[in-house]
């Protein structure tokens, strides 16, 4: 045959099939995947696996908004609960609970590109996670200041927005919080930082590899299937492959320190859990966060991972209950000793 007789001529057809056959794994991988468009939300409503839909000048945003039942929580106060970088708002199902049977109203949403609000085609940075928490605090019409509760990346969110909106966070409650630094990237986290390779490898293996990591978050769930299958979910709508990956090359995950120290001078009250096990977010950032946020009250604990939240859902609920209801002025105010 010619084109064996040839050996260049045969490489370039290989590189051009294998190329044709990138893109069609590329493209497919997209059409595989539905739209989360107006018909998907009526149907997420209607099955109830979704609250309510708030539209916001970025984008739709799925929220959810809690009381004590048969109150109507007009003057209670508000704590804002802030999920971290993959696992949608969710993860908060056991906190929600015992904050409002303690009197507080309770909001929680999906960050964009999570759960179920929009994936916006932007770059998915500090500012856009802001202005997201902003803008739905006013369609929520929250004019007092509200008391932010955030996990992992949802810290690092809570804290920025204290620096730059400090006239709207009355408390921070920080959770294992990123932004002063994360476990080095894997492999495949460098990979995914790349150009072009890093696009066609979330949109191609994205789904597969984020439902294999739940998969071993949900280990210490207290209800590990519910979990996987409360992820997965988020899974079936383009762009949420992209909307990671935007953020791991955009949002300062690390490198956040300027923003804890200026959140950390304005002397809001701050309550710190961590378990000292976290492989995600080290605990050895801890010391670094209470110099920044001297007011900070830290309670840490041995053999306990970055899933605490979930994993550890009464002790992180009860200690964030007394430090929320301690600040109100209804119960016996905290007195916690920050560790060395």
């Amino acid at each position: 045959m010619p084109l064996l007789d040839n050996p260049i001529a045969a490489i370039a057809f290989i590189a051009a099939a294998l190329i044709l056959l990138s893109l069609i794994a590329y493209w497919g991988a997209q059409l595989m995947r539905r739209r989360l468009d107006d018909a998907a939300r009526r149907k997420l409503l209607a099955e109830g696996k979704a609250q309510r839909f708030v539209w916001l000048p970025d984008g739709i945003a799925h929220a959810s908004y809690y009381r004590a039942q048969g109150t109507s929580g007009a003057n209670a106060p508000v704590v804002v609960l802030i999920h971290g970088f993959s696992t949608p708002s969710f993860v908060w199902r056991d906190h929600i609970e015992p904050l409002t049977q303690a009197g507080f109203r309770v909001l929680t949403y999906d960050h964009f590109g999570r759960g179920f609000s929009a994936r916006p085609r932007r770059e998915y940075d500090a500012a856009l996670l802001d202005r997201q928490l902003d803008t739905l605090l006013d369609a929520f019409d929250l004019k007092e200041p509200v008391h932010l509760v955030g996990y992992s990346m949802g810290g690092a969110v809570a804290t920025i927005f204290a620096a730059q909106h400090p006239e709207r966070v009355a408390s921070l409650t920080l959770i294992a919080p990123a932004g002063l630094g994360v476990a080095q990237a894997s492999r495949a986290v460098s990979l995914m930082r790349a150009p072009v390779i890093g696009d066609w490898l979330v949109r191609v293996f994205g789904p597969r590899m984020f439902a294999k990591t739940a998969e071993r978050e949900a280990a210490n769930a207290p209800q590990p299937s519910d979990f996987i299958a409360s992820f997965r979910r988020q899974l079936a709508y383009r762009g949420y492959g992209e909307a990671l990956l935007s953020t791991i090359r955009h949002y300062p995950l690390t490198g956040a320190g300027e923003f804890y120290a200026t959140a950390g001078t304005a002397g809001r009250p701050v309550l710190v859990i961590w378990g000292e096990a976290d492989k995600t977010v080290p605990f050895a950032h801890a010391p670094e966060l209470v110099r920044l946020m001297p007011q900070a009250t830290l309670y840490s604990y041995p053999n306990i991972g970055h899933d605490i939240a979930y994993s550890q859902a009464p002790l992180v609920t009860g200690l964030t209950t007394q430090f929320l209801t301690g600040l109100r002025g209804s119960g016996a105010t905290l007195r916690l000793v920050p560790r060395d």
